[in-house]
């Protein structure tokens, strides 16, 4: 198995998400001990990042209704309890959910134990997001989301590069695609939040047969994104085992956001310049919040002889990668897309970020890198 996907750790205990009321909170994590989970609760409200790492949910009447509001993806391993007051609604948000099982608490502790238990074995490896975007203009996100999905669809991995980026040139110009027979994000109707992965994967051009690419397209056809369907399309390729690298603007409107509490890896992209850091550190605070896990990649050259470390410390990010500037790079994107040599400093820098995900959210997945440049 790749390292980019997720898979289950003997060590690490799944991970069990508890969106109860505090009167069933004792019981559900009793529950969940007794299956061999750890138990975490969460506000019903701001738990989409936890609603897609989670190996199980459990969820009480008013969180089903909250989270059926809020558009939440249907997914397996999703639990209904209720303490024995249960409205006939809860069936309705609960199915919208995929919720397969519905327990009343505490008579069906033991029947709760045995389906979280049941859940615990795995049907399929799960693919890991990454968001990356730019500190400043010019940093270069998007080549260094296009060179992620060209590493991890070398290795082996299926990869999908999300381009969400409106007022950007597209990443499919950037890897030489526009002109590849597929969907783009005009021609897809993804309203109401769900998407097949099959399908999906036929649709999109690819990139030597290999990485896929959803991008915005031609500029007189783009409309605005609906963020259900961006996360719909995050998911599909997530559940279908991709790697899925997704380019953001550089604005903290309600897309990114969710985007951003969405996936398991936020990467900025810099260079080692003053005014780059001073916008980076802007970007930093006020796109991707606070809870995202989140690094840095510095790009250069450094004119005025800042080091990688020095930029991580102003911007408060941990290094993911720092790398030497590319000779004539933007001359080889424009004549054919971009492709990565064997000793592309560019890379380098993509295979460090993604050597740096962890295929297991739940653990740490980030450290400062020593003695980078």
């Amino acid at each position: 198995m790749s390292r980019f996907l997720a898979s289950t750790i003997d060590l690490v205990p799944e991970l069990l998400l508890a969106l109860v009321a505090p009167e069933l909170t004792d019981d559900v994590g009793r529950c969940a001990a007794a299956a061999g989970y750890r138990s975490v609760s969460a506000d019903p409200g701001g738990c989409r990042r936890l609603w897609g790492e989670a190996d199980a949910i459990v969820v009480d009447d008013s969180s089903a209704s909250v989270l059926a509001a809020a558009g939440l993806p249907r997914r397996p391993g999703v639990i209904v309890v209720d303490g024995g007051d249960a409205t006939s609604e809860i069936w309705h948000h609960a199915v919208s959910l995929g919720a397969e099982h519905a327990f009343r608490l505490p008579d069906d502790e033991r029947r709760l134990v045995q389906a979280l238990s049941r859940i615990r074995t795995p049907l399929r490896p799960h693919g890991s997001t990454v968001a990356v975007i730019g500190g400043h203009g010019g940093a270069g996100a998007t080549t260094m989301a296009a060179a992620m999905g060209l590493v991890a669809a070398e290795a082996d991995t299926g990869a999908l590069v999300v381009d969400v980026d409106d007022l950007g040139a597209g990443v499919d110009l950037t890897l030489g695609v526009e002109d590849v027979t597929g969907l783009r994000w005009p021609d897809l109707t993804l309203r109401g939040g769900q998407v097949v992965a099959e399908a999906l994967h036929e649709a999109l051009p690819r990139v030597d047969d290999g990485l896929l690419v959803l991008s915005a397209g031609r500029p007189e056809r783009r409309r605005e994104l609906d963020i259900d369907g961006v996360l719909a399309a995050i998911e599909a390729g997530r559940v279908g085992g991709d790697l899925v690298v997704v380019d953001l603007p550089r604005r903290a409107d309600a897309l990114v956001r969710a985007v951003v509490e969405t996936v398991n890896l936020v990467v900025v992209v810099t260079v080692a310049a003053v005014g780059a850091v001073a916008a980076t550190r802007a970007v930093a605070h006020g796109v991707i919040g606070h809870g995202a896990r989140a690094g840095i990649v510095v790009r250069g050259p450094a004119p005025g002889g800042l080091r990688a470390a020095q930029v991580a410390d102003a911007v408060d990010l941990p290094i993911l990668a720092a790398m030497r500037p590319e000779p004539r790079l933007a001359g080889r994107v424009e004549a054919r897309g971009l492709r990565l040599g064997p000793r592309s400093p560019l890379r380098r820098a993509a295979g460090a970020v993604l050597a740096d995900l962890d295929p297991a959210p739940r653990r740490p997945i980030l450290r400062r890198a020593r003695g980078a440049a």
